[in-house]
C-alpha cells in the first residue's frame, strides 16, 4: 500500500468508534459467508453481538480465523472533477477504512458480555436513558445473548483522500467539491485539507 494512504493508529480507533457498522467476514461449511454487524472497540479487540444459534455462530465455532472491515465513504468524485480530457478514468470514491484479521471467541464471561454490551449502548446511544447493564435485571438477557470477541492479529488501515495528488489536481477537486455541495463534499474538504 502506498504510505500516503497509510493510517495512524489514533485515526483507526477513531474511525472504529465512530462507524456503527462494520462486515464480518469468516469461512466455514464450505463457503466463505460476510455479514454486516455493529460492533464496539473495547482496547485493540472488537466486539458484537447476536444469537447463539444463527450461521456466523455455527462458522465461528468451526473456524474462529476471521476478518473484519470498516468503511467511512467520503465523497465521490466526478472524472470531470481532476481532469479536463473528457475520460472516465479519474473519477473515484474516497474513503476511509479499516482491515483486522484475528481470532474470534464466543464470550462466556457474564461480566465480560455485560461490559460489552454496555460499551455497545455507550456508542450507539451515547445519550444514556437505560439501566447500566451491570443490573441484574439483564441476566436472562445476557444469558441469551451471544458475545462474540474479535482478538486482532493485524490491523491496517487505508485513508484515500487526494493526498497522493499533484498540488493542481488536488486544488481542482477541492473547488468542484465546495461548488458541488452535495452532502459530504464539506466533509471531504475538510478531510482532504486535513490530509495534506
Amino acid at each position: 500500500m502506498n504510505p500516503k494512504f497509510t493510517m495512524t493508529p489514533e485515526a483507526i480507533n477513531s474511525l472504529l468508534d465512530r462507524v456503527e457498522y462494520g462486515t464480518l467476514a469468516v469461512s466455514g461449511e464450505g463457503v466463505p459467508y460476510a455479514v454486516p454487524v455493529n460492533f464496539v472497540r473495547i482496547g485493540r479487540d472488537i466486539y458484537f453481538h447476536g444469537a447463539h444459534k444463527n450461521r456466523k455462530m455455527r462458522v465461528i465455532a468451526e473456524n474462529p480465523r476471521v476478518s473484519f472491515s470498516v468503511t467511512e465513504p467520503l465523497a465521490l468524485i466526478d472524472s470531470d472533477f481532476s481532469s479536463r480530457e473528457g475520460l472516465a478514468c479519474p473519477a473515484t470514491q474516497f474513503f476511509a477504512s479499516v482491515s483486522i484479521e484475528g481470532q474470534a471467541a464466543i464470550v462466556e464471561d457474564r461480566d465480560e458480555k455485560a461490559r460489552a454490551l454496555q460499551a455497545l449502548m455507550e456508542k450507539l446511544q451515547p445519550k444514556g436513558g437505560y439501566v447500566p447493564l451491570s443490573d441484574a435485571a439483564y441476566d436472562k438477557a445476557i444469558r441469551v445473548t451471544a458475545i462474540v470477541r474479535i482478538t486482532p492479529e493485524t490491523i491496517s488501515g487505508k485513508r484515500k483522500a487526494g493526498q497522493h495528488l499533484p498540488p493542481e489536481r488536488f486544488e481542482m477537486i477541492v473547488r468542484n467539491l465546495e461548488m458541488r455541495g452535495r452532502a459530504g463534499d464539506p466533509e471531504t474538504v475538510a478531510v482532504m485539507r486535513g490530509n495534506r
